[in-house]
């Protein structure tokens, strides 16, 4: 064979493997899966109950993911995905695709006691601000919880919003439903939950965005939540800014900027129409991020640590 062969079948192979590499990268992000709204979590519980073989597969992923004493085998993991996947009669993914990795290293040593919540201020106003076009894709505010507690010499609201779904770009796409059933697994739940604190002062009102963590019931592991400010990012992008912002009065007004719905007091959006959800204390439910994770998700929870500082 010529060289110039040689090269022309060398560049015909390069452009062959790239055409298959873009195609799984890309394909899951652009192909639409007809899953309807409520049914793919029903379905996951239904067969969770009734089919042994997917609770097998689901209960296996978990201890992988959720127990610290657990080793974490990544072939082993996506083999249990895709059983998963095969039952709830969704498309498996590939190796390129998966990414997914262990959720809590740590252990805890003991349980905290329950932080004890106060109803907040009645002067309180909570403004959620939402693009309605994620509302529409079936991601609304479903419920917040409030907690007004003591931290060290202040008092803390930990607000807690639960949101009905998070969706990834492109919402209903393959890569959006395997996320869905990733989350099912990992969390729980398809609901989306987010938590930042408010710290009232007599001039003025801080809004903290700070991690916490949780003490998984069955393994004691220490799970991490990362804080949830969106800093300048916008809907196309994801966000888990940690900081603090500075308004004055009672009257907040917080805009979700992300698709995986960071909060920050300014709108980074400002082209998108919006829904606006009204919250008071005598609306919110009072709780915490613990109750909020216990009330919608199928794993339990123990205790909460605060972070801040």
């Amino acid at each position: 064979m010529s060289r110039k062969k040689f090269l022309i079948l060398l560049s015909l192979l390069v452009i062959a493997l790239s055409a298959i590499i873009f195609y799984l990268s890309y394909y899951p992000k652009l192909a639409q899966v007809n899953v309807e709204e409520g049914t793919l979590k029903e379905k996951f519980k239904k067969l969770y109950e009734y089919d042994e073989e997917f609770r097998k597969a689901v209960d296996e992923l978990r201890k992988m993911v959720l127990d610290p004493e657990q080793p974490y085998d990544k072939d082993k993991a996506l083999k249990l995905f895709n059983t998963v996947l095969e039952k709830l009669e969704l498309p498996k993914m590939s190796p390129l695709n998966f990414n997914h990795g262990k959720s809590v290293h740590t252990k805890a040593s003991r349980i905290p006691p329950k932080l004890e919540c106060q109803r907040p201020p009645q002067n309180l106003v909570l403004k959620i601000v939402q693009p309605k076009s994620d509302v529409e894709e079936g991601n609304g505010v479903e419920e917040v919880y409030m907690c007004y507690l003591k931290h060290g010499a202040s008092w803390v609201i930990e607000v807690t919003v639960v949101f009905s779904d998070e969706d990834r770009p492109q919402p209903n796409s393959l890569d959006d439903i395997w996320y869905d059933v990733w989350r099912l697994i990992s969390w729980g739940r398809v609901e989306d939950i987010e938590t930042f604190y408010i710290i009232l002062h007599p001039t003025r009102t801080f809004i903290k965005y700070e991690g916490l963590a949780i003490i998984l019931n069955e393994s004691l592991g220490i799970r991490s939540i990362a804080p949830i400010g969106s800093d300048y990012k916008s809907f196309g992008s994801a966000a888990h800014e940690e900081g603090t912002e500075t308004l004055e009065g009672t009257e907040i007004t917080i805009y979700v900027n992300t698709w995986n719905h960071a909060f920050s007091i300014q709108d980074t959006n400002k082209n998108m129409e919006k829904i606006v959800y009204e919250y008071t204390p005598d609306k919110a439910k009072i709780g915490l991020r613990l109750d909020a994770e216990n009330d919608y998700s199928m794993l339990k929870y123990l205790g909460e640590i605060l972070l801040l500082p």
